[in-house]
């Protein structure tokens, strides 16, 4: 893989996300809290991965995860949430994907999620949002 950079987004990054930001919200706001990393590959955004530290019952959330189609199945979601996890080093991380978004679920176990529940007629298209904690340390 080309080398991958990821850091914190910078506030035109956070604008530039938007291309290919398949998610509902802004991911400037992401950024103003400082919750918002980007990966690069040769000064090119490929991807993004937006977290909170209190927005899901004051326990930290990936919120959304998002890579160019172009540069999918390279470890790029995989190093992003790496980096999360580091942030948060001993303390669990919580995140969820709907239930036929196998995709996810795959990237998800493969990160040492495991699964926590699920809540029914919480998305329109009445598919179940899965939830999914990587225990700390502690």
């Amino acid at each position: 893989m080309d080398d991958l950079v990821i850091r914190r987004a910078k506030y035109m990054e956070a604008k530039k996300i938007k291309e290919f930001d398949v998610f509902i919200g802004d991911r400037r706001i992401d950024n103003w809290r400082g919750e918002l990393l980007c990966g690069i590959i040769n000064d090119e955004i490929v991807g993004f991965i937006s977290y909170s530290s209190s927005q899901f019952y004051n326990r930290p959330y990936i919120v959304a995860i998002c890579v160019k189609d172009e540069f999918r199945r390279r470890g790029i979601a995989f190093s992003l949430i790496k980096r999360v996890l580091e942030i948060y080093d001993g303390i669990d991380v919580w995140v969820s994907t709907e239930d036929y978004n196998k995709e996810a679920i795959n990237l998800f176990n493969k990160s040492g999620f495991k699964e926590a529940g699920s809540l029914c007629y919480l998305n329109r298209d009445d598919s179940r949002e899965v939830f999914y904690v990587k225990t700390g340390n502690l």
